[in-house]
């Protein structure tokens, strides 16, 4: 199961999920462009759990976690981001959001 709500993502552990993010506004990266999506226990541990390089297409993004990304995290509240590469020749990325929560929901049986 995934469940979207808001920006809030709820996955359940060990599920194999895509799901489309889309980007609109002035922020908007061009189709083509490489996207970073990180999930992290908080915004402040350095090492993710789950990263994804994804591209731009058609204005949107999707990611598609698989078992392996999932399987191991134990329940609970994480949380996620995207970053763009250097979109205004500044040579940093760019994040055009707040952290927003990932959530490892609990399974009953685990097959």
């Amino acid at each position: 199961m995934i469940k979207i709500e808001g920006r809030k993502i709820i996955i359940t552990r060990g599920d194999c999920r895509p799901f489309t993010i889309t980007l609109t506004g002035e922020d908007a990266p061009p189709d083509g462009t490489k996207v970073l999506f990180t999930v992290k226990k908080t915004s402040g541990y350095k090492e993710p759990v789950i990263e994804k390089v994804v591209t731009v297409a058609d204005g949107k993004v999707v990611i598609h976690l698989m078992n392996a990304d999932t399987k191991e995290l134990p329940f609970g509240l994480y949380e996620w981001d995207i970053r763009f590469p250097d979109l205004y020749g500044e040579s940093e990325p760019y994040t055009p959001m707040d952290p927003a929560q990932f959530e490892i929901a609990r399974v009953i049986g685990d097959v």
